[in-house]
């Protein structure tokens, strides 16, 4: 699951450019960030449906593959911050110019004293500034309460917090006051919430699908039972097998808006209420890739999967799942350059934090029944 972003520009884009008028309908199986979704439901007149474990993946897929017209980020801007001005203001918020330990302790006592299922209990204090987090709790609170507009703005919330999070990478536990991680917290702790959402929103909402399609919260493998004949599926599997444990949670909490008793420094919910994906498991993971290679064949449909050229911590390498594809599907392959997610990791003495994202390369395998 490397950067598609960067993908798109850097040679997928030009593959699905050649398959995608080939085909009747477009499903992204795991969708993520839904950048692929946007790029295909936005350039191409076909109809795209999204799928995902996580709910604020198909928050950002339905902010764009279920509408046909654009929306007016200024307009939808001016009158959510009015609602959410009003809740914010009515909270006693500290602030501080000099983040350092003694104010991040004084963040989360002021936290401890909300309601245990807020958004600013759960992080304010941690991934998140008192101020930052408080705009998180009024503006999910004020999220308008019709479609698109709803789906659009919580989409920018979503990107919002995922951008401001004080942590090493979307996986990772926020930063702590220690000597090595202040500075790294002050900065992220910095950043204007607002400005970020107003960011995403001229981002999102000009954006819309030719053909109005669907998201949904599923798992990959029931959602393949439905493909049919004239699909283009779209596979871009879990690598890690932490990722649906970490930091994801957060930006969950914020698509549902409310979250359960937070525990530990990475805020974590209950582990009965995290998704859990058969392909972030070691011993399941090659056979859950099996078996949706098998579904995808039976439903006769055709597929691009992505995925490192590397053995990833979840046991699969791309050879392996082009070994399993080739003995059921016409396959072509193609290698590019990506960015991925180092998932956080400890930090370092001598380098600090372990960086977000790391050079890697990624193998494209293109799939045609046979």
């Amino acid at each position: 699951m490397g950067s598609k972003r960067a993908m798109l520009g850097n040679g997928l884009g030009e593959i699905l450019e050649r398959m995608v008028g080939r085909h009747e309908r477009f499903v992204d199986l795991f969708a993520g960030s839904a950048s692929v979704a946007w790029h295909v439901a936005s350039r191409y007149p076909i109809e795209t449906w999204a799928f995902d474990l996580q709910r604020y993946s198909a928050v950002l897929a339905a902010a764009v593959v279920q509408r046909n017209k654009p929306a007016d980020p200024v307009k939808l801007w001016t009158e959510w911050l009015r609602r959410a001005a009003l809740r914010f203001q009515a909270v006693d918020v500290p602030m501080s110019k000099n983040i350092n330990e003694a104010f991040v302790l004084k963040a989360r006592h002021w936290a401890s004293k909300f309601d245990k299922t807020s958004l600013v209990n759960a992080y304010a204090g941690h991934y998140y500034s008192p101020v930052q987090a408080t705009w998180i709790q009024a503006l999910r609170d004020s999220i308008p309460s019709k479609s698109p507009d709803k789906e659009i703005c919580l989409a920018a919330l979503v990107m919002a917090a995922s951008k401001c999070a004080a942590s090493p990478g979307h996986t990772a536990q926020p930063f702590q006051p220690t000597d090595t991680a202040l500075k790294y917290l002050q900065i992220s702790w910095q950043r204007d919430f607002c400005v970020d959402v107003q960011v995403a929103l001229n981002q999102v909402a000009p954006l819309h699908a030719q053909v109005v399609g669907e998201a949904h919260v599923e798992d990959a493998n029931k959602a393949a039972s439905q493909l049919s004949q004239g699909d283009l599926v779209f596979i871009d599997p879990p690598y890690s097998a932490v990722q649906y444990s970490r930091f994801y949670h957060v930006l969950e909490a914020i698509a549902v808006g409310i979250t359960s008793p937070v525990f530990g420094v990475g805020r974590y919910p209950p582990l009965n209420e995290r998704p859990s994906s058969q392909y972030s498991q070691k011993t399941t993971s090659l056979s859950a890739i099996q078996e949706l290679l098998s579904t995808l064949a039976e439903r006769d449909v055709s597929a691009i999967v992505t995925f490192p050229d590397h053995e990833c911590s979840n046991g699969i390498d791309a050879n392996l799942i082009k070994s399993a594809a080739s003995k059921i599907f016409k396959v072509k392959t193609h290698r590019v350059s990506s960015v991925f997610s180092t998932l956080g990791g400890p930090a370092s003495k001598t380098r600090g934090p372990r960086l977000a994202r790391m050079s890697a390369d990624e193998m494209i395998l293109c799939m045609e029944p046979k």
